[in-house]
């Protein structure tokens, strides 16, 4: 009996030094796992913040040029370029009409539609 108990005793010693065993690894997986994570936020964090520096940048940039577009803009709608009539109300339809008829030549389209009703199928004025 005295045997059984000493190797109980035994036993019990070496489940209690690799249960602590167990947890001293499981504890330097968790601080191996805590710094990569750490590592990685870093990483990204400082990724982020680059790339929002750059966008800021681009969109200062942006920014700059539409002001700059819309002051020209005003200048344009402020002092027109044209401010005399050149030609007549006559001239500009003549115009007009010369322009759409060479557009109908050179498209190949017919200046009217065809009149009447499409022929039936099937008729007699055929032999």
């Amino acid at each position: 009996m005295r045997a059984l108990w000493g190797q109980m005793l035994v036993f019990a010693a070496v489940f209690y030094i690799g249960w602590i065993a167990h947890g001293w690894h499981n504890a330097k997986l968790e601080l191996a796992a805590s710094q990569s994570a750490e590592k990685t936020r870093v990483i990204v964090t400082e990724a982020t913040r680059q790339s929002g520096q750059v966008l800021e940048a681009k969109l200062a940039e942006l920014k700059a040029n539409e002001i700059h577009t819309e002051r020209e803009i005003r200048t344009e709608i402020i002092k027109p370029v044209f401010s005399n009539v050149c030609a007549t109300d006559e001239s500009v339809r003549v115009f007009n009409q010369g322009v759409e008829r060479a557009e109908r030549t050179l498209s190949g389209k017919s200046a009217d539609p065809v009149p009447g009703q499409p022929a039936t199928t099937g008729g007699q004025n055929r032999h």
